[in-house]
């Protein structure tokens, strides 16, 4: 049983890496996928493809630092739509360094993207689907979620309050009907590693003692979402 298709998603940060495997696989499985980026090009480009495979699409520009913006966003698509079924809060980046070379600066940079924009997206998403009666929420953390990883300070305190936020709610939701998951994918062969900014370390050097070819790709990491999604799992 496809239990995605007819069904409306919203994924933010889907112009690149799981974001844009997991708009394609939803579009396969026949959704009609929201693919929402701060690449607003990228993601009209994503959407363009998954039309012309024989799925629908709109790409869409959103920046989810911007609590306006997160929140016009799922109203219009609801207002286009009818409903909301799932949002993938997914847009996310990485500062690595030294904790003691970290600037306050890209302390909140990172915490804009990776925990305030899952937070607006999250609670934006939640109040419609009360309303509705029904919808889920999947939030992308990290395996950086759950363990330490040094000279990632920033990037794992984000991602625990990611993993915190969505635990907590999931009781307060399932009373209401609504399905909240949070997702801790170990690494994958993305490009967030190639886009991350370094502070104080050499980010060649760190990049070359990655296993790139051995990590699993993108597409991977979204089938095996989508997998755990059909069967019911939560994180």
């Amino acid at each position: 049983m496809n239990i995605f298709k007819d069904k409306i998603a919203i994924i933010t940060g889907g112009a690149s890496g799981i974001g844009k495997a997991l708009c394609e696989e939803l579009g396969r499985r026949g959704a009609t996928v929201i693919v929402a980026d701060i690449n607003g090009k990228g993601a009209m480009d994503i959407a363009d493809e998954i039309n012309a495979s024989g799925g629908h699409a709109e790409g869409r520009f959103l920046d989810v630092t911007c609590c306006i913006e997160v929140n016009s966003l799922i109203e219009t698509t609801v207002k286009d739509y009818g409903k909301l079924d799932y949002i993938f809060n997914n847009a996310g980046i990485c500062i690595g360094g030294e904790m003691r070379d970290i600037e306050m600066q890209h302390w909140q940079r990172v915490m804009d993207i990776n925990f305030h924009g899952v937070l607006y997206g999250t609670v934006s998403a939640y109040r419609i689907m009360i309303d509705q009666g029904y919808g889920h929420i999947i939030n992308i953390a990290s395996m950086g979620g759950l363990v330490p990883m040094p000279f990632n300070a920033p990037y794992c305190a984000t991602k625990h309050a990611v993993v915190g936020m969505s635990l907590s709610l999931q009781a307060e939701a399932a009373i209401l009907g609504i399905k909240v998951s949070v997702v801790c994918p170990g690494f994958v062969n993305t490009g967030i590693f190639e886009a991350m900014t370094m502070i104080g370390l050499d980010k060649e050097k760190m990049l070359s003692t990655m296993p790139f070819k051995r990590l699993p790709k993108p597409d991977e990491a979204a089938r095996y979402i989508i997998r755990s999604i059909e069967r019911g799992k939560t994180i």
